[in-house]
């Protein structure tokens, strides 16, 4: 898959063409690409999904929306998915830009699309004011197709939308995020040095600031996985949150304790995905009390670990 910052810089016309921010890609925005996917294919023409850098929703909000991933975790699921083309445009660059100027003087201009793909309810241009009805009602003047991707609903009652896994993900329930993403939810970050207190008690761990941009779980110790570029996909013992008992409770930090690894992974970028929950945050009265819980994490952990593998 090739990534563009800027519109222009493609030769490739003649495309089918996907609109979105896809914060998270869930199984709602999976329906959108693989509609790209299959339309770029019976017409025999490539796929690209046109994007932005930024949340426009923090454009038009005072409260800002945190995300669900970050860039190279949607950039890999695109690939992966088969997408041939990612956008990834700078949002202040067009925020001011009419609907009618974004469709025929960016999008129409540069990529000639064939087919526009959209969900339901997407908006685009100055005040949202293009939306899937004005794409349709645009057929004519610049010779496209639109198809329209319907709302998807979880459990047949639940709207799939980043706003609702946003909310899920705050409240710790991991088995509908997952089921609303189609995956387990992870973050992504570079291994920092820690205070080693986990490895003076036996249990060695990677530790990782959670991305001030990510929406964040609930506090607790998790059950979870852990990936590298070094190592595959293997069971880790997770705590988040403020290490009230060792600390002053003040600073955040994630520990993953990644089974059976003996790996020096200062600076490297790993992947963390939460699983399930085993217990809250908890302040112990002193040290051998924490002690005393992390073994028994820990033999839950490995009893678990072994169910997986």
């Amino acid at each position: 898959m090739e990534v563009f910052q800027e519109i222009n810089k493609n030769k490739n016309k003649n495309l089918v063409i996907a609109l979105g921010y896809f914060d998270g890609i869930h199984i709602g925005h999976r329906k959108i690409i693989n509609t790209l996917l299959k339309m770029a294919h019976e017409n025999n023409l490539k796929s690209a999904v046109v994007t932005f850098d930024k949340n426009p929703a923090n454009y038009f909000s005072q409260e800002q929306t945190l995300d669900i991933q970050n860039y190279k975790d949607k950039e890999l699921i695109l690939e992966g998915m088969g997408v041939d083309f990612l956008y990834e445009l700078d949002f202040e660059q067009f925020k001011n830009i009419s609907a009618q100027e974004y469709l025929k003087d960016i999008l129409v201009k540069n990529l000639n699309p064939k087919i526009i793909i959209v969900g339901y309810n997407h908006t685009f241009g100055k005040d949202k004011s293009g939306n899937a009805e004005f794409l349709k009602s645009q057929e004519e003047n610049y010779g496209y197709r639109t198809i329209i991707v319907p709302e998807i609903k979880y459990n047949d009652c639940e709207l799939v939308s980043s706003t609702i896994i946003r909310q899920r993900i705050e409240l710790g329930h991991l088995n509908a995020v997952k089921a609303l993403l189609g995956r387990n939810f992870t973050i992504r970050n570079s291994v920092i040095q820690g205070e080693k207190y986990a490895q003076k008690f036996g249990y060695p761990t990677a530790n990782l600031l959670w991305p001030n941009s990510l929406v964040k779980l609930p506090y607790g110790v998790y059950f979870g996985f852990a990936q590298g570029s070094s190592f595959k996909t293997t069971p880790a013992l997770i705590s988040w949150g403020t290490k009230p008992t060792m600390s002053d409770g003040k600073s955040e930090i994630l520990e993953a304790h990644i089974y059976n690894l003996d790996e020096d992974l200062y600076g490297k970028i790993i992947k963390i995905g939460f699983i399930k929950k085993l217990r809250e945050q908890e302040k112990f009265a002193n040290i051998k009390l924490l002690k005393e819980q992390m073994d028994k994490d820990y033999e839950a952990f490995e009893n678990w670990a072994k169910t997986i593998m």
